[in-house]
């Protein structure tokens, strides 16, 4: 039992010394475009493609068709998963209970366990989802802190 213990042990400190994230340098920005519906859970934001108003738990940054997409922040990626209005998405644990969500990817590089460097590219932009077709081909950008969204603006340098 001892030795299970230390396991664990060395595997949690290991974690926490490999990926910790620095809110003070803060997040690259994953894709050149701009910002064309911003963060905001504290009110309710127009989706052309929907024509509702509803609340947004990220940025949605203007892109390309197969821009790259580049990696925020060093961290280790623990989910690469398909969801209905996010498209390929792909979420990264930076360290300190910060993951970085990115949605409306195509061509994905990284695989779920692998550790990431700042700057790797994950994937490419893809063709919009049903969701976001009027707004354009673009990358869902979701910052989280524990269970929390946390606007991503705040952290962006």
């Amino acid at each position: 039992p001892n030795v299970t213990k230390k396991t664990k042990k060395i595997s949690a400190s290991t974690k926490k010394n490999n990926v910790t994230f620095n809110e003070e340098k803060g997040l690259l920005w994953p894709v050149e475009g701009n910002v064309i519906m911003n963060y905001s859970m504290s009110s309710v934001i127009y989706f052309q493609t929907l024509d509702q108003y509803k609340c947004n738990p990220a940025i949605i940054i203007q892109a390309e068709v197969g821009d790259d997409v580049l990696n925020a922040a060093d961290g280790v990626v623990t989910d690469v998963s398909y969801n209905e209005e996010t498209g390929n998405t792909i979420t990264v644990s930076v360290g300190n209970g910060y993951k970085v969500i990115y949605g409306q990817l195509d061509h994905i590089t990284a695989k779920k366990g692998q550790t990431v460097t700042e700057g790797t590219v994950l994937g490419q932009i893809a063709d919009p989802t049903k969701y976001y077709v009027k707004e354009g081909s673009n990358l869902f950008f979701e910052v989280m802190k524990n269970e929390d969204t946390v606007n991503p603006m705040l952290l962006l340098r």
